[in-house]
């Protein structure tokens, strides 16, 4: 199983995205060999962005849905915490929560978010 970024799959969906085309042969390339997975961060990122519910499930209707637990929401706490000190950009927790996941699940995590990728050295990325 891999964990999909919301960064990902917003790509994927979005057919003007400059990364669309990379995104649709990555997740292509990961289905063939992965079963694929998204947080349920993911849906409330989507819900954010305008999307029904609906369009949400019909478009992720062949991805795992992880739901966030405790030991996975503590860990980007953490993570969220001490990155804010060290680093002057601003950090968006659904990041932390997303990228906690693989890394408490022991998930490989695909990802077009290069930054703070550090905070989780235990996380196997993968990137578009």
């Amino acid at each position: 199983m891999i964990l999909v970024d919301t960064s990902v799959i917003v790509a994927w969906l979005d057919k003007n995205h400059p990364h669309h085309r990379a995104c649709v042969k990555t997740i292509e390339h990961w289905a063939q060999r992965e079963q694929l997975a998204v947080s349920s961060v993911t849906y409330g990122e989507l819900a954010a962005g305008g999307r029904t519910r609906e369009a949400v499930e019909e478009d992720l209707r062949d991805f795992e849905k992880i739901p966030l637990d405790t030991d996975a929401t503590w860990r980007a706490g953490m993570a969220f915490r001490q990155y804010r000190r060290k680093d002057s950009d601003d950090p968006v927790l659904p990041d932390f929560f997303i990228r906690a996941q693989a890394a408490v699940l022991n998930l490989p995590h695909l990802t077009n978010d290069r930054r703070r990728t550090k905070t989780f050295p235990d996380v196997d990325f993968e990137f578009v």
